[in-house]
């Protein structure tokens, strides 16, 4: 990322509590002190959602196949500290009891054309976690669909009126299924 770049972000993000004060009060004068009070607040909240995204993110660039040596120095950080600060993954709820077959391996760039093939073979998702997909065999086909949206309200709705149920979601991508009209025969299982 080139230097210019960095201190665009930076200045977009320094002034998101200012930009906030602008929409809810038409400014601030910084001549009360509850002016602060607001500001302080709002940049703490902006402080707290850049620490979970960058969190979102390494996770995220790891399913992508990003190595822990690679973040780390994107970091400036050691490949260990990036490991230690990073390495707990975002937790999912995976039900084992729901699920037969488990899908490891899964990454990014490939879980698509994956849960493509096990759609095929009449293989429901019930939940993903990190680098793997949790399913279960039905006599039914699937297909699925992955969206990649922050706040994906409006999106998901259009995908629910359309019949796709949403199974998960592990940012920046939230997954969606529906069952076809093929029916799976024993041997399409395989």
């Amino acid at each position: 990322m080139k230097q210019r770049d960095e201190q665009e972000i930076r200045s977009r993000t320094a002034a998101i509590p200012l930009e906030w004060a602008e929409r809810a009060h038409g400014g601030v004068a910084g001549t009360e002190r509850d002016e602060y009070v607001e500001l302080i607040t709002a940049a703490h909240l902006v402080a707290d959602e850049g620490r979970l995204s960058l969190h979102r993110w390494v996770d995220a660039g790891r399913r992508a196949g990003l190595s822990w040596t690679e973040i780390g120095a994107m970091l400036g950080i050691s490949k260990q500290a990036a490991q230690q600060r990073f390495g707990g993954g975002q937790i999912a709820e995976l039900e084992a009891g729901d699920a037969d077959i488990e899908v490891r391996g899964a990454t990014a760039l490939n879980e698509m054309k994956r849960l493509e093939e096990e759609g095929r073979k009449g293989r429901e998702l019930v939940a993903i976690g990190l680098l793997r997909l949790l399913l279960r065999q039905t006599s039914q086909a699937w297909e699925y669909r992955r969206l990649a949206a922050i706040a994906p309200t409006a999106q998901m709705a259009r995908l629910e009126s359309q019949g796709w149920a949403h199974v998960a979601s592990w940012f920046p991508f939230h997954y969606f299924k529906r069952p076809t009209r093929r029916a799976i025969e024993p041997d399409d299982r395989t």
